[in-house]
């Protein structure tokens, strides 16, 4: 019976072995990047489901779901280049679970408050490449850093910058004035429409 045990835990020590990449070497973010490939694929489904909402008769704001649309595959090109980056270190990369998106989410909102919220995830999104960056840092890991610098950071930043200014445009598009002079914005109807159609 023990002469089992040792061959089965044996066995077992063999194929884990046999599993480990010969690539590797100095890589020691794994959890963190197979936490941004999660992001960014939660991010993906975000933004399809953004996108669809747009697209709907309903709704009809096809500028909206068509920047949606690219969005979508954008984040799935991270994605790619995540895990085929992973994969080329020697990296563990796991396929990450996604969480359903809640589509009925959009309903409630006005466009505004989902080009606010959709600024608000990007930052999130912004916030972990820096973490990540800096385990890259930490690690003395120079490649992995160009890596992130030149496929993601610039990108992202200039992303958020796009998200802000249409967010102000729309703002400005939509505002009223109050009888007692103040202002605020509707995020709907002519100005609305007009932001949509310069998307299309």
């Amino acid at each position: 019976m023990l002469s089992k045990i040792i061959l089965l835990a044996l066995l077992v020590s063999i194929a884990s072995a046999a599993l480990q990449s010969r690539a590797r070497q100095n890589f020691n973010c794994d959890e963190l990047l197979n936490r941004q490939i999660a992001i960014e694929f939660e991010a993906s489904h975000m933004y399809l489901s953004a996108s669809n909402f747009f697209a709907h008769d309903r709704v009809a704001l096809h500028g909206f779901a068509k920047i949606f649309r690219a969005d979508w595959k954008e984040e799935l090109e991270h994605v790619e280049k995540l895990v085929n980056y992973g994969i080329m270190r020697g990296s563990n990369v796991i396929t990450p679970a996604v969480p359903k998106q809640d589509d009925a989410q959009w309903e409630s909102k006005t466009v505004c408050d989902i080009i606010q919220d959709t600024l608000a995830f990007e930052k999130k999104v912004n916030d972990h490449l820096h973490t990540l960056h800096k385990c890259a840092d930490s690690n003395y890991d120079p490649q992995f850093q160009d890596f992130i610098e030149s496929e993601f950071l610039k990108g992202q930043f200039e992303g958020n910058k796009e998200l802000a200014d249409l967010l102000t445009r729309l703002e400005r598009a939509t505002q009223v004035v109050h009888q007692n002079g103040t202002t605020s914005s509707t995020c709907d109807g002519l100005g609305l429409h007009l932001i949509d159609k310069e998307l299309q």
